[in-house]
């Protein structure tokens, strides 16, 4: 079994379950003289919970996974492109979402909605072998979908043709295109906030359970000395 087949394997089972089977699995490959292969299995690193369950989701729904993934992609292009219907593609990118967070959980909708801007996390989210909560790289990816004034452009041609058909009519595109611009930075700067508010509460929960292990083991030495 090659290492790729080994973590494949590893990062589909429940995570209470990764530690015993990856330790096994190391030393399987050793028994067989596989140690480079048995060096890179015990380097694999367990998943949190969420990671774990946003694995299992993509491996256990994937086509649900993707279908997702290409309505997202389709409200970018109806967003910066102007191809298709903005609330169309909204409605769609929601649904798909929602019935992805119905199948993994609330925990999974941060990744997803990290993954539905930055092509980065979309990559790692198909490969399903995440051990932490991706950290969203910012609105780079989200901004490289719009070209130089590819919303505008996209504005003036419908206003273009929309003044043809009906002149006395406002033109609302370019409005409609910024909010929808707005909206979209929006939802990716609070899924960044999420993770961020997550990975503090973390970092609290670590450091408390390293001041009571110095507590404890200050308790043990006062014990010795006094004994």
């Amino acid at each position: 079994m090659s290492v790729d087949e080994v973590a494949d394997r590893l990062y589909a089972l429940p995570i209470e379950e990764f530690t015993e089977a990856r330790n096994q699995a190391e030393r399987e490959l050793r028994k067989a003289g596989e140690r480079a292969g048995a060096d890179e299995v015990k380097a694999l690193r367990k998943p949190t919970a969420t990671a774990g369950a946003v694995n299992r989701l993509v491996r256990g729904h994937r086509d649900e996974v993707e279908a997702f993934l290409a309505a997202a992609a389709r409200l970018r292009d109806a967003q910066f492109a102007g191809r298709g219907d903005l609330d169309e593609a909204a409605k769609g990118e929601r649904a798909a979402l929602e019935e992805l967070v119905a199948l993994g959980g609330q925990s999974v909708r941060t990744t997803l909605e990290a993954a539905a801007v930055d092509d980065g996390i979309a990559r790692d989210l198909r490969a399903a072998r995440l051990v932490r909560e991706p950290e969203p790289a910012g609105f780079g990816t989200l901004l490289a979908h719009a070209g130089p004034d590819t919303a505008r452009s996209g504005a003036k041609a419908k206003s273009g043709s929309r003044r043809s058909r009906v002149a006395a009519r406002p033109d609302q595109s370019a409005a409609r295109a910024r909010l929808q611009e707005a909206k979209k930075l929006l939802a990716a700067a609070e899924a960044e906030e999420r993770q961020a508010q997550r990975r503090w509460s973390q970092t609290q929960r670590e450091l408390e359970k390293a001041r009571a292990a110095v507590e404890k083991a200050q308790r043990e030495l006062d014990r010795l000395r006094g004994g």
